[in-house]
């Protein structure tokens, strides 16, 4: 009897730790938000893959790869575009050495 109550209670731990393990794992359903950025409207921009090096910002990395240098875009469009490149990251929480998406903004004509 004390066999079947060990081997219940093994069970029981293996069970609950597997579904912790699962609702941690697929708690990120994907999806962005933002409190007071959602009406926001995106100027047009294109993709271009960066790697980061050591005190690299995303403000600092986008305002190096504009071709374009009258075009000014607030800090707010900046960063919710990198966002949306970048769903699965935080734009203050990008990693050294890693390769991220950065908008480089159009003229619109």
């Amino acid at each position: 009897m004390e066999f079947l109550r060990r081997i219940s209670l093994i069970i029981f731990i293996i069970l609950v730790a597997v579904s912790i393990f699962q609702d941690l794992a697929h708690s990120d359903d994907g999806t962005t938000s933002f409190s007071n950025n959602e009406n926001l409207e995106l100027p047009p921009f294109e993709a271009v893959p960066v790697k980061v090096n050591p005190g690299d910002t995303v403000l600092s990395i986008t305002e190096e790869i504009q071709t374009t240098p009258a075009y000014s875009v607030s800090v707010e469009v900046i960063l919710k575009a990198f966002e949306s490149l970048n769903p699965t990251t935080s734009s203050n929480d990008i990693d050294v050495y890693e390769v991220y998406y950065f908008p480089q903004f159009q003229n619109e004509n």
